[in-house]
């Protein structure tokens, strides 16, 4: 995987975390509310990074989508807090891409938001894991 191709996915990862948190963080309430919006301009950083790292590494940041597809409903605090740690979790993998085809900072700032990543995804509920996003094997 090229720097573009994986700066590119991290793009695109993003602005779909970023709609997915925009419509989760209107279904939750109190703390979780503010950690959703916490999570929402972090989310939103990170995109403008990874934009100006695709442009660097000479590509075109992608356009975010008007919509994405949510992977299950939101209509209560227990659904939405499952989506947004699926989404933080699935950006762990998305951002481990982007540190292995990466150097220097940018490869540290990949691996740091990896682990930030994982760690919200956990805050939200998911399951500790070794390699957040893979499968458990078959035995």
């Amino acid at each position: 995987m090229t720097p573009v191709e994986a700066w590119t996915a991290v793009v695109a990862g993003e602005d779909a975390a970023v709609y997915a948190y925009s419509v989760a963080g209107g279904r939750v309430r109190g703390s979780a509310q503010q950690r959703a919006l916490a999570g929402l301009e972090v989310h939103r950083s990170n995109r403008s990074r990874a934009a100006s790292l695709v442009t660097a590494s000479g590509g075109t940041p992608p356009p975010a989508a008007p919509a994405y597809e949510l992977p299950e409903e939101v209509g209560v605090p227990r659904e939405a807090k499952a989506l947004m740690a699926e989404v933080d979790n699935a950006l762990v993998a998305v951002y481990a891409d982007a540190a292995a085809a990466s150097t220097g900072e940018d490869r540290r700032w990949a691996a740091r938001v990896a682990a930030d990543s994982a760690v919200r995804a956990v805050g939200w509920g998911a399951p500790t894991q070794a390699f957040p996003t893979a499968e458990p094997s078959a035995q």
